[in-house]
């Protein structure tokens, strides 16, 4: 009896022992490879931060030209006080109807989203920062969105367009056999009256307007991705040393 006994409770001891190991090594692949995929998201949203960062610097800088030519033609309007006196303006007004529209990267933050794996962070504070940051980022997307349709292409564009000559040469279409400034007759008939005038310096008043404006939600986006990037690159920094 007591030699059955110690049979049947070495054996309880080893399923045990052996259904315990079991689930302490599928736990440990399964930490293994939450571990890893934390990193492929790490590492994507970092490229995806980065790419976004270079897309928001191309930005402010198309916004500050972009300023700077409107600037430059009102200044020049109220030291001379005629549109059409303005050196180059046909040139200027044309770069004025280039527009930009919110470089968004959101791909890494897509799949996040669509499978639902933000659990996988081991720092939730910096799960909540990545999806504030995204939130935040569509919100003024939409902004910017709006101010291009809704303003610039409601208000400003087909004030500049019926006030210009649009020659290819100032589209990046350079042929030297085109150049429809030489043609007189089509030149008197911009701006030929005081209305079209004061519609112009207003478009080009409100085109400024807009470019500040959507440049001052790209920069506020710009820093919040600055932080975050930070965030994410401690975080890889500290999974990696503790591999």
């Amino acid at each position: 009896m007591k030699k059955y006994l110690i049979k049947y409770t070495l054996e309880f001891f080893v399923i045990v022992t052996g259904i315990t190991l079991s689930f302490w090594i599928n736990e440990w692949e399964n930490n293994r490879l939450n571990s890893e995929k934390e990193m492929y998201f790490l590492n994507g949203l970092k490229n995806d931060l980065e790419k976004h960062l270079s897309s928001l610097n191309d930005f402010n800088e198309f916004s500050n030209k972009t300023i700077n030519t409107g600037l430059s033609i009102l200044e020049e309007y109220s030291s001379i006080g005629n549109l059409s006196r303005i050196d180059n303006l046909n040139y200027k007004l044309s770069t004025l109807m280039y527009s930009r529209s919110y470089p968004a990267v959101h791909t890494t933050f897509n799949e996040l989203e669509s499978t639902g794996q933000f659990n996988l962070f081991k720092e939730k504070l910096l799960a909540s920062k990545i999806i504030k940051y995204y939130q935040d980022s569509e919100i003024f997307k939409k902004k910017v969105e709006t101010n291009i349709d809704m303003v610039y292409y409601n208000e400003i564009f087909p004030v500049i367009k019926s006030s210009i000559i649009i020659e290819p040469n100032n589209f990046g279409y350079k042929n030297k056999k085109i150049n429809l400034l030489k043609n007189r007759k089509i030149v008197n008939v911009i701006l030929n009256n005081s209305k079209k005038e004061v519609d112009l310096v207003n478009a080009i008043s409100l085109r400024i307007v807009v470019a500040k404006t959507n440049q001052d939600y790209i920069v506020s986006v710009k820093e919040d991705a600055e932080i975050l990037l930070d965030l994410i690159n401690s975080q890889i920094i500290k999974n990696n040393l503790k591999l």
